[in-house]
């Protein structure tokens, strides 16, 4: 059978690996104090009679009121990674010169790679002009980067990453999957070459509800749009979404005490607080300390993946479950060194 996409074999990044698994999972970054009940009980009474409206236009003004951006900039979709998907295949094509600051999420790896772009990983470092000098050799180029950043947490400023958007000749595509976490809210032009990714799912402790939406220039989203088949967002997962801008209260309750308990868990195992809900942990080899854990029961992510043989990931949970985790590892560990 003729098709013209590479065959990559999918890859897992979180969830039950196995049916009926018990494990404490401390690998899942998602809000310990979750789920909203609120939203619960929104997705539960959606009509699911008729077709949604076809332009989502209650969830996209909602949207846009919330973070007083142009509704026609607001793109839904199903999860984060069909918004990334969905990117690289309207902006991406063959031979692309794409970077990503530090090892980016794998399924934009995964996306870039299907549409057979070049991704390369430079390193995230506090002053980028330099690296956005470099970017002047292309015509084209996309770079895709977290912030926070998976799995350091470290945050990019707008006025640190000035010198990327400033080059009109490069899409940035900023992941802000995890930015509800963090203790500072930042608010970013919108331009044409700037691409928002939300997926507010996992400040709400909804990750199945797959709850994402893009932040783009109405002259970009227009792209994103037309690659998007009708009738692409459950009613369901539409009302959800023009509710979020009411729901402030459940973030302003729950999440500085999410904060606090990783702060301590950081602590208690010789960590560097991140500042949010995750945190890496230097071992002497993370796929070992991964593998040793999970025969007690507890799963943690090993950052070999983003480039940290020795560094594993690890987000809290509640204070109670926590002190597993510490009593697991034992002994404290030398602190990660912050990217500044």
């Amino acid at each position: 059978m003729k098709t013209t996409l590479p065959f990559l074999p999918r890859a897992t990044h979180g969830g039950p690996q196995a049916a009926n698994e018990n494990i404490i999972d401390f690998s899942v970054n998602t809000n310990p104090l979750g789920p909203n009940p609120a939203l619960m009980q929104i997705w539960r009474e959606a009509d699911l009679v008729g077709y949604p409206d076809p332009y989502y236009t209650a969830a996209r003004t909602a949207l846009a009121k919330m973070h007083l951006w142009p509704v026609n900039g607001v793109v839904l979709g199903v999860g984060a990674s069909e918004l990334l998907h969905r990117i690289a295949r309207v902006f991406i094509g063959p031979d692309d010169a794409v970077y990503s600051l530090d090892a980016p999420f794998g399924e934009f790896e995964r996306a870039v790679a299907l549409q057979r772009g070049r991704l390369r990983v430079a390193p995230r470092q506090a002053d980028l002009t330099a690296f956005a000098a470099t970017l002047q050799q292309h015509f084209h180029s996309v770079v895709y980067l977290s912030n926070p950043h998976n799995p350091s947490g470290q945050l990019y400023s707008p006025a640190q990453l000035a010198p990327l958007l400033a080059n009109t000749q490069t899409l940035v595509v900023l992941d802000e999957a995890y930015a509800p976490f963090a203790a500072v809210a930042y608010d970013w032009p919108c331009q044409p070459n700037l691409i928002r990714v939300w997926s507010p799912g996992k400040a709400h402790g909804l990750l199945g509800m797959r709850l994402a939406y893009v932040l783009a220039h109405p002259d970009t989203a227009q792209f994103l749009q037309n690659a998007q088949p009708a009738w692409a967002i459950p009613s369901a997962t539409a009302a959800v979404l023009a509710a979020l801008p009411d729901q402030g209260g459940f973030l302003q309750h729950t999440l500085p005490q999410v904060r606090a308990w990783a702060n301590d868990l950081a602590l208690a195992l010789g960590a560097q607080p991140s500042g949010i809900h995750y945190f890496m942990l230097q071992v002497d080899d993370a796929a070992q300390t991964a593998a040793r854990l999970l025969t007690l029961g507890i799963r943690v992510r090993n950052c070999a993946s983003f480039g940290y043989p020795q560094h594993i990931r690890v987000a809290t949970r509640m204070p109670e479950v926590d002190k597993v985790l510490v009593e697991a590892l034992a002994v404290k560990r030398s602190p990660v060194n912050q990217l500044h």
